[in-house]
């Protein structure tokens, strides 16, 4: 699926839903992760794990688009770019960290599941908030009328 898929896919569910789907599919991937012990199950969630991956990294400018503008999608983008590499250097080190203390990975699986359990919940607070915006900015253009000029007395 990939980059291509998802991001074909995000044009036509919407952004929010595409992230939710991808927090939904890899909270489900990295919970099964440590129970799996057929080698090509356990591929095939690594490969569906890499292909959100890829989709929310070909998916997150349209969705900064969709959500901020694009006045400083540069700069927006940036920062989360930003952090998504000091996660790509953090997450190796606790991975490490932990497979020394407990003497496997389950504990980073199940803590990586975690956060993305929060971040599945912040997908639907997210999507909340765009839908009231949505309202709102309905709402405020109907309720908008042509302004009238105001007459007022001249002094003379």
């Amino acid at each position: 699926m990939g980059r291509i898929g998802w991001a074909s896919l995000s044009d036509f569910i919407g952004r929010p839903m595409m992230y939710t789907i991808f927090f939904s599919i890899q909270v489900v991937a990295f919970f099964l992760l440590p129970t799996v012990s057929n080698a090509l199950v356990f591929q095939g969630l690594i490969f569906l794990i890499l292909s959100c991956y890829g989709g929310g990294f070909a998916t997150i400018p349209a969705y900064i688009g969709d959500v901020f503008g694009t006045k400083q999608l540069g700069a927006i983008h940036g920062y989360i770019l930003t952090a998504w590499a000091a996660a790509g250097m953090a997450g190796p080190l606790f991975a490490a960290w932990t497979r020394t203390i407990s003497d496997n990975y389950n504990v980073t699986l199940y803590f990586f599941a975690g956060l993305l359990v929060v971040a599945l919940i912040f997908s639907f607070l997210i999507r909340i908030d765009i839908k009231k915006l949505r309202e709102f900015n309905t709402n405020k253009s109907i309720s908008a009328e042509p302004a009238s000029p105001i007459l007022e007395p001249v002094e003379t």
